[in-house]
């Protein structure tokens, strides 16, 4: 079976090295691997109980008015261990614009064989596009009379499956299965944005070096209709839970990052990213991104279900009564 996982690591890793990568809509998060939940609703209640997960990114640290994008999820399994819900609240500011979004997620689990989980999720939801133009600094003391607040609500739903193995998985999502418009055609604007539909796909494993040592790889690939594809990859140590890593998001930037999960019911990581093409790479700073897990309760798969109670048996005494 590990050597199954090691072949289909490998290939996933070439295929991805074939492709070339750009910034897309959706901000990028280094730290991906333990807050999928931001773009796959079947990552709830894979954590084996109840989590907070919670990521902040700042990115071209030193610009005014750059992206900042916090997330913060929660994943709950049910009782009965197969259905599991939870929720999901992200928010980018970059300058003026301000995009919110909120979704209920829920995943169903099947198991495959004692060590392997396939998650079937679904997210329903709808994210908040503003503009505050009435923050913009004018020449005019009076300021520009067209120049007003502007915001718009749209609804929408995502679909993602999520492959679970002791030392393995996979992850392929579609978040937003609608294309939405960010203006309104009678709006007063010359232009319509739109919010194009985002495939993610995702795989990765450790493979044991001793009996605490791994070698741990994993990579995510983002597709975006008219766009270049978005190619990220992460190879590493593991020293039980946690991990140091090196990441690559093809022709864009490098990035080391850092997760601990030996220290109680939390879990801490961060990661380093700076750019190394385009013009970001000559005027801005590095991006820093923090992640911040907790765990609330027992892991719920160590939990287990309640015994029959176990009737001794009568033994024969020579008090018995024989029956003739």
């Amino acid at each position: 079976m590990m050597k199954n996982y090691f072949i289909i690591l490998i290939l996933f890793n070439a295929f991805l090295f074939l492709n070339t990568a750009n910034a897309q809509q959706d901000a990028h998060f280094a730290l991906y691997k333990y807050h999928m939940q931001i773009f796959n609703p079947a990552y709830t209640g894979t954590q084996q109980g109840a989590f907070v997960n919670s990521s902040y990114r700042s990115q071209w640290s030193g610009i005014a008015g750059a992206p900042r994008i916090q997330a913060i999820s929660l994943g709950i399994p049910s009782t009965e261990k197969r259905l599991n819900y939870g929720a999901l609240f992200y928010n980018d500011r970059t300058f003026i614009e301000q995009l919110s979004r909120f979704y209920v997620n829920f995943s169903y689990r099947l198991p495959l064989n004692p060590k392997m989980d396939l998650y079937l999720g679904l997210s329903a939801g709808g994210q908040n596009f503003s503009i505050n133009l009435n923050s913009l600094e004018n020449v005019d003391g009076i300021g520009d009379q067209f120049l007003n607040d502007y915001s718009r609500f749209n609804p929408n739903f995502g679909i993602g499956a999520y492959l679970k193995a002791e030392n393995f998985f996979a992850s392929l999502s579609v978040p937003k299965m609608f294309q939405t418009k960010r203006f309104n055609e009678d709006s007063g604007f010359t232009s319509t944005g739109r919010d194009l539909i985002h495939v993610y796909g995702s795989a990765g494993g450790k493979i044991p070096l001793s009996s605490d040592w791994f070698w741990v790889n994993y990579a995510l690939v983002r597709y975006v209709q008219d766009a270049p594809w978005s190619v990220v990859t992460n190879t590493g140590l593991s020293f039980k839970n946690n991990e140091i890593t090196m990441g690559y998001q093809w022709d864009s930037s490098f990035a080391a990052t850092l997760m601990i999960q030996d220290i109680g019911f939390v879990s801490v990581g961060y990661s380093y990213q700076f750019p190394t093409a385009g013009a970001l790479s000559s005027i801005t700073g590095a991006n820093h991104e923090l992640l911040l897990k907790i765990r609330l309760g027992k892991t719920s798969r160590s939990k287990q279900l309640p015994k029959e109670p176990i009737e001794e048996p009568i033994e024969e005494t020579e008090n018995t009564a024989s029956v003739n």
